[in-house]
């Protein structure tokens, strides 16, 4: 006699991890698992690997999927919070031993509630104890998420430095954000859902956008879809907790619970079609629909009963039927040849009482009724057996358990189990009656059940501290990854803090920098205002550019014709430095042709003379007003003239003097094309 729930009918998986098997190992661990429906089981896998745990968990969508230690499943709070987002949002992970590290040892529980155990029990024995006490009403869920859903909308492209229209494609994206986040907050306040924003602006919209709404992840789910890919990104995740266990609800009600066994055959495609036949020949349920899929044809069949054997009417087994087969751990029947037609159809017309209304659903009957006639003979064979030594057991469980690979005799004798095992208490040792004759084989028998007994409390004690330090392990790593997140944080507030005063020292520098170049340009507009005035008088002819030159040497004459400009006739030349030359250079000049030297220095007497000699006048600087500007010279027009015009009498009046009639000759006629 089971207890069953009062809330309507549900499914419930346990499991249990193999012996030598670790969620910390680096081998994948394997488990037995059960699956339970009205309190019935509906199917059995002694092995079972993870990944195909959590996948038929994803098929079945059970309201418990429990166990006697969830730490045999996640090793840390980050496995946790990654197990629970793979569960469908209506399952909730159960721990049926209560709350760590304050467990109950299964054995001892499963005792405590009226349920057979023997020994110890084995891995699928206790997966099995799990969905019988979870249906009980014991145990407690695990919720690591609250009733708050968080919603971000973010760019789903990144925008690097582009090109003409990168301004455009930025204004595109950030748009878009802010279109879908107004969006969200519509259908929110549609269905008066309340919700926080906390919103990040550009210059075209939103950057990006998170919403906590206060509403469970299924309902949000159902007004917003998520979205991955393209301009933007719509991530919806329920928002995390610290974990914590609840109790589970009770109030059960007593029934007598007897489970049916079926052939299931399938008929696969984009309309699909099931039969559900009972193993006495009746079918139980026929029914066909577009796109059933693989779950929606598990939860319908194990709705009705156990499917015992999958069959198929063609000869090659389909994948679709080979994968349901494999969920519902049955064997899977299919014909040696291919059935025809007119088979089918003839088989339609005995079974004139079904109703069959496509071809589809023929096919799947045609499967289910050729599979139980492979299995006829044998099940002839368990009904004369049953009824010739009148043994009382279920026939139906009976044909299920031939089915799944249990010979006659073992199923006869597990049944029989089964039905005459009431709750398996451990007898107590019987003592032997005390005699005079046997006083020390009494004192040993004490001290024995005595050693017995402590050690049962020593393992009861050890088993509690192992769960006591699995606990305090996962909550370790919950608090390990709290401080992650804190650390990640204080890292990001860290950086932040450094890159600001760096660019404060960068916009520092660059104060300094822009304060220089300030100085520069006031210097800079100094000059060109004294360069405009100059030139403004130059082209009045109120002052004549010269042009200057750092020595009087042939090195420094060369070095300015080569890189700066060339020397030519009518130039008037500055020297900055006239000492070191001598008549050599004076001999480059007048091979120029240059109309006039200035001096700001004394210049030698052999160089002088050469340069007198070549009508060359040397003219102090002083003489002429010479003002500079950078790189530029200029004398007062005026007195440069007058400078020359007795620079010329001198030199002829000591050609007079010296009776050089040629040279006044060319000395006049020099004044005369200077006057014009």
């Amino acid at each position: 006699m089971l207890c069953l729930m009062s809330d309507d009918s549900f499914f419930v998986m346990g499991f249990d991890i193999l012996p030598s098997k670790s969620p910390r190992s680096k081998t994948a661990p394997k488990f037995a698992c059960v699956i339970m429906r009205n309190g019935a089981i509906l199917s059995e896998y002694p092995e079972i690997s993870r990944t195909n745990l959590l996948k038929l968990t994803r098929e079945i969508s059970p309201k418990w999927l429990c166990t006697d230690n969830i730490f045999e499943i996640i090793p840390d709070s980050k496995s946790l919070f990654k197990l629970v987002e793979k569960l469908p949002h209506e399952t909730r992970l159960v721990q049926v031993t209560g709350v760590p590290p304050r467990q109950v040892a299964l054995k001892r529980l499963a005792k405590r509630h009226g349920l057979s155990v023997r020994g110890k029990p084995t891995p699928l024995e206790s997966a099995r104890l799990a969905v019988h006490l979870a249906w009980l009403g014991v145990g407690h869920s695990l919720e690591c998420f609250s009733e708050q859903t968080e919603i971000k909308v973010t760019r789903g492209r990144k925008m690097g430095k582009g090109g003409q229209s990168a301004n455009r494609y930025r204004r595109k994206i950030h748009s878009e954000v802010q279109q879908m986040t107004r969006y969200i907050e519509s259908q929110l306040k549609t269905v008066g859902i309340e919700y926080d924003i906390d919103i990040r602006r550009s210059d075209f919209g939103y950057a990006s956008s998170r919403i906590v709404a206060y509403a469970p992840l299924p309902a949000i789910s159902r007004l917003v879809k998520r979205k991955r890919g393209g301009d933007f990104n719509v991530i919806i995740s329920p928002v995390r907790k610290r974990t914590e266990f609840v109790p589970l609800e009770s109030g059960p009600v007593s029934t007598q619970l007897q489970p049916r066994f079926f052939i299931l055959g399938i008929d696969p495609g984009t309309t699909a079609a099931i039969c559900l036949l009972s193993l006495d020949g009746r079918v139980h349920l026929l029914k066909s629909r577009k796109s059933f899929t693989r779950a929606d044809i598990i939860r319908l069949v194990y709705e009705h009963g156990i499917p015992v054997m999958v069959a198929t009417d063609v000869p090659r087994i389909p994948h679709f039927v080979e994968k349901i087969g494999k969920t519902v751990n049955a064997k899977i029947y299919a014909p040696s040849r291919p059935i025809p037609v007119a088979d089918k159809q003839e088989l339609a017309r005995e079974l004139s009482d079904v109703r069959i209304r496509n071809a589809h659903e023929r096919d799947a009957l045609t499967a289910a009724v050729y599979a139980y006639r492979s299995m006829l003979p044998k099940f002839r064979q368990i009904e004369h057996k049953v009824r010739d030594e009148q043994i009382a057991v279920d026939r139906s469980h009976l044909k299920a358990l031939i089915l799944k690979g249990m010979s006659m005799n073992e199923a006869i004798s597990s049944l029989i189990q089964e039905e005459s095992e009431a709750i398996d208490i451990e007898p107590e040792p019987d003592v032997p009656e005390e005699e005079l004759t046997q006083e020390r084989f009494d004192a040993i028998r004490s001290k024995l059940d005595a050693l017995r007994a402590e050690n049962r409390l020593f393992e009861d004690k050890v088993e509690d501290l192992e769960r006591l330090v699995e606990f305090l392990r996962f909550r370790e790593s919950e608090l390990t990854y709290s401080l992650d997140i804190v650390t990640q944080k204080n890292h990001w507030n860290i950086k932040r803090d450094r890159e600001v005063v760096k660019k404060q020292s960068e916009l520092k520098q660059a104060h300094r920098d822009i304060e220089i170049l300030r100085k520069q340009l006031r210097n800079l507009r100094s000059r060109l205002t004294q360069l405009r005035g100059v030139k403004h008088l130059e082209m009045r002819g109120d002052m004549l550019p010269v042009k200057a030159l750092e020595k009087f040497t042939q090195e420094s004459i060369e070095e300015y014709t080569s890189k700066v400009a060339t020397l030519k006739r009518g130039d008037i030349v500055l020297f900055e430095d006239a000492s070191g030359g001598g008549p050599t250079t004076a001999r480059m000049l007048i091979d120029r042709e240059i109309r006039a030297i200035i001096i700001d220095t004394p210049l030698s007497h052999l160089a002088r003379a050469e340069l007198v000699d070549a009508l060359i006048p040397v003219i102090d600087a002083k003489e002429v007003e010479l003002k500079r500007v950078d790189e530029f010279a200029f004398v007062n027009r005026k007195k440069f003239e007058h400078q020359l015009q007795e620079f010329m009498k001198r030199v002829q009046e000591q050609a007079r003097i010296k009776g050089e009639d040629r040279l006044v000759a060319i000395v006049e006629k020099y004044r005369h094309e200077t006057e014009r």
